[in-house]
């Protein structure tokens, strides 16, 4: 008589599930809360109170839709279009310099296409990589203790890193890119010293250029006339000396931030959002939940967050092969990343970059690649686990 064995690994499709479905009703609901009065009132929306809600709710009902139907694919096949995925990443960056390429706030970001409308570079551009970088580390499993290979993966997340911040201007994505790139590579990898080396010089040639702007700050009328990163960076070194310009929507979000205190305003309370910070519903969105839920709410929100991240970390290693791990690693690092900045950056820990938080801020693009793209991903390496062929034992008679 046989008997099954007790899976090691539980299945957590469901939770990943609840996370996903609580992020992006959040989401959707403050969305909804920056952007209806301005909606309202305008005749560009059609006085509709729903404008944004209403597009941001299709992409997340796209993106969830994508999740039920890619979770099932094998997500190896995906080993044979790395590179034309990488490839194609590239191209799509180039496009920016294009007829197709669509300039907002100093930043090229959007290629316009048609029949979809405008579609944000970046967002595809951090799937390509990911999906390249895994295929490399498991195409070269055993090479993994050379720093010749480090140097390899870096060189491949290097490349997409250095055109988007050329390019497109973009140096939040920039960032987020390099940095998925450095963590895939530190934890696959065996040459512990040689990040190690390599992350605290670019920490100090970082320290040493905004130093050099802090010792030769330039005066509100000069900085207008000097290159946009330099802006930010100076406004974020002393907002209120450039509050009529680029200090501005710092203030304005540190201002919201503190009018919330514990418990909030209430959902819809808040005031800078009514024109005060610029685009509320974007990339300062976070500003709005602390003014008008609180430090809880921002608790909340970082709490739903925090056990998503959790969950694809279980993925990560319980993944039944290397490149299943390198991609939710992927995905895991894009989502902590990108999170941590944005919030840092509506506390002012970080300089304005202009990066959204994720499944929160408005952006159709962002939120149906997320969720199609990377979510899906882990969703297929997960519905793998515990399907692989076990040994069977035979029982004592």
């Amino acid at each position: 008589m046989e008997r099954r064995e007790t899976p090691i690994i539980v299945r957590n499709n469901y939770m990943l599930w609840i996370a996903l479905i609580f992020l992006c009703a959040y989401g959707a609901m403050m969305v909804f809360s920056a952007t209806a009065y301005q909606c309202s009132v305008s005749e560009k929306f059609n006085y509709d109170s729903f404008f944004f809600v209403k597009r941001q709710t299709i992409f997340m009902l796209a993106g969830l839709a994508g999740i039920l139907v890619l979770q099932f694919a094998d997500y190896r096949f995906l080993k044979y279009f790395a590179v034309l995925l990488y490839l194609s990443g590239i191209l799509s960056i180039l496009l920016l310099k294009t007829p197709l390429g669509v300039s907002a706030n100093g930043a090229t970001r959007w290629i316009k296409l048609p029949g979809i409308g405008q579609f944000q570079v970046s967002e595809w551009v951090k799937i390509c990589v990911i999906v390249f970088l895994a295929y490399l580390i498991d195409k070269n499993k055993q090479h993994l203790g050379s720093i010749k290979m480090t140097i390899y993966l870096w060189i491949a997340g290097l490349i997409p890193t250095a055109l988007l911040f050329e390019l497109s201007n973009d140096l939040s994505s920039s960032a987020v890119v390099i940095g998925i790139c450095f963590i895939m590579s530190f934890i696959s990898t065996r040459t512990e010293k040689f990040h190690l080396a390599v992350f605290i010089a670019a920490v100090a040639v970082v320290v040493l250029y905004v130093l050099s702007i802090w010792n030769n700050m330039p005066t509100p009328e000069q900085l207008n006339d000097m290159s946009f990163r330099v802006g930010r960076i100076a406004a974020w070194l002393d907002p209120d000396r450039y509050a009529a310009n680029q200090g501005h929507q710092t203030l304005q979000g540190l201002y919201a931030i503190g009018r919330g205190g514990v418990f909030g305003k209430g959902l819809g309370g808040s005031i800078q959002k009514l024109g005060q910070i610029p685009e509320a519903e974007n990339d300062m969105i976070f500003s709005v939940i602390c003014e008008e839920l609180g430090i809880i709410g921002a608790l909340v929100l970082i709490y739903l967050f925090g056990y998503l991240i959790y969950q694809i970390a279980r993925v990560m290693v319980s993944a039944p092969d290397l490149f299943g791990g390198m991609l939710s690693l992927g995905v895991f690092a894009h989502l902590t990343l990108q999170a941590i900045f944005n919030i840092c950056v509506n506390l002012a820990i970080l300089p304005n970059t202009g990066i959204p938080l994720p499944f929160i801020s408005y952006g159709g693009t962002a939120v149906f690649c997320l969720l199609a793209g990377e979510m899906a991903i882990v969703f297929s390496v997960e519905h793998s686990i515990g399907r692989e062929p076990r040994k069977k034992k035979r029982s004592r008679r």
